[in-house]
């Protein structure tokens, strides 16, 4: 085979799909690679690794010969590679000395470190280059969804959800999906995540990019409405609910169709808006049906506390074994008596 040169060849025994190497890999090819040409030569690369460098420069996975005027050893310890001819090389050093057994070979023209905390810790006199960030480009949709799994009253819900986490997912739109629903949807593509149910679940849908709700029907749609209340955008279909919860197709949410045909990368356009929810208009209707009283009550409710299960035993109350370093909220007269009499949590 004809010998290959490049002005620049990175080499490392491996590359994972992800870590703090395999980052700078990318960002530093992409980065000097408008100044020179550059090669990476690597025996053991992941097939996706090796499609996300081959975007930015030569990739070598064989012994075929390579000539560099640099070598530069990505990692303190690998051997240099028998198959590379070059004029000076550079090793560099991305960690700090954990293990005492751990040393830089020296047998390079230059040690870079990227940063001086990885000098100091291997008591160095090699240069100092941070490594470099780029800015992602990529828009990660973060997406909540609240609803039962199977509920025959809501249709084909589940079957639409997995469709658009399809659809995002074949359509290389980064997303983060979290299900919370008393029962998993199953198969779903990976960056749909099954979180199990939560009570209160106002502080992440205000976090999220959007609430979908893809039923037939809605009696109400809470989680429809909770989202808009908070400013976060909707993707739900046109049941008939919207209307009343004032859903505006591209203004607060999308509307997409039942049979879930539609331009996917729209979504990636997030609408932002202002929304009120007229809670004083329900309780006068409330109050005109129920009466205009005052409450005379002396109720008073019973503190809740937050325990922490010590033991192992079974709890009569939620019906479940509780394992040691489980937390749970309480009326505090139990919890006195499962910390006082039982022995078996802590608050």
């Amino acid at each position: 085979m004809n010998n290959k040169h490049v002005q620049i060849l990175f080499y490392t025994s491996y590359l994972h799909i992800i870590g703090g190497i395999e980052t700078f890999m990318l960002s530093i090819t992409e980065l000097l690679g408008p100044y020179y040409d550059i090669g990476v030569l690597c025996p053991r690369l992941s097939p996706a690794m090796r499609v996300e460098l081959s975007a930015k420069c030569q990739v070598y996975i064989t012994a075929e010969p390579v000539d560099c005027d640099t070598l530069i050893m990505v990692r303190m310890s690998d051997e240099k590679p028998k198959n590379v001819t070059y004029k000076r090389s550079i090793r560099m050093c991305h960690a700090c000395k954990a293990d005492p057994g751990w040393h830089i070979l020296q047998d390079c023209d230059k040690i870079v470190h990227v940063s001086e905390a990885s000098k100091k810790t291997f008591e160095s006199k090699g240069d100092v280059i941070l490594n470099p960030v780029i800015k992602t480009k990529d828009r990660a949709l973060l997406i909540v969804s609240a609803t039962r799994i199977p509920a025959p009253d809501k249709g084909k819900n589940a079957d639409r959800m997995l469709k658009l986490a399809k659809m995002l997912e074949l359509s290389d739109i980064p997303f983060l999906w979290l299900n919370f629903s008393d029962h998993p949807l199953s198969k779903a593509p990976k960056g749909f995540y099954n979180v199990g149910s939560f009570q209160n679940l106002q502080s992440y849908i205000a976090k999220a990019d959007y609430l979908v709700q893809l039923s037939d029907h809605e009696g109400f749609g809470y989680s429809v409405a909770e989202a808009l209340a908070n400013q976060t955008a909707v993707i739900v279909t046109p049941f008939e609910t919207t209307k009343e919860l004032g859903v505006i197709d591209g203004v607060n949410g999308y509307i997409v169709p039942y049979n879930m045909d539609f331009d996917v990368h729209k979504l990636l356009r997030i609408p932002t808006f202002k929304y009120e929810y007229d809670n004083e208009e329900i309780l006068t209707q409330w109050r005109h049906i129920l009466g205009k009283t005052k409450a005379h009550s002396s109720y008073r409710p019973e503190r809740i506390v937050k325990c922490r299960v010590i033991r192992k035993y079974d709890d009569l109350f939620y019906n479940k074994t509780m394992h040691e370093g489980d937390t749970f909220k309480i009326y505090e007269s139990r919890a006195k008596y499962l910390r006082d009499e039982l022995k078996v949590i802590e608050y």
